[in-house]
């Protein structure tokens, strides 16, 4: 399984202002580490109004369980996956989120 580096850090600007097939190959293998793991209590994005509201939930413990939706509610899809990367990267990663990607 790939190991998160401290210089993995630096390729997050790259999530924000690059498309999925013009990603770097390092930014790609940080992002499915980042994704994977165990399905209960993973983070996800769920869109609660077709294309104009997303939050962030919750899976449950066990498939068909209901998602805990958290409070805070986005407009676009981009700053729904931002703040979920920033999610993932604070439970995973044993380096902090860069000050300079707030």
């Amino acid at each position: 399984m790939y190991e998160i580096q401290p210089e993995d850090a630096e390729l997050l600007k790259y999530f924000r202002t690059t498309t999925t097939k013009n990603r770097p190959l390092k930014l790609n293998r940080l992002l499915n580490r980042l994704r994977m793991g165990p399905l209960p209590g993973k983070k996800v994005i769920v869109c609660t109004k077709p294309y104009s509201e997303y939050a962030i939930g919750t899976l449950g413990q066990y498939r068909g369980d209901p998602i805990k939706l958290d409070e805070k509610r986005y407009t676009s899809l981009a700053d729904a996956q931002w703040a979920l990367l920033k999610l993932r990267w604070e439970s995973i990663s044993p380096y902090p989120w860069p000050a300079d990607l707030d």
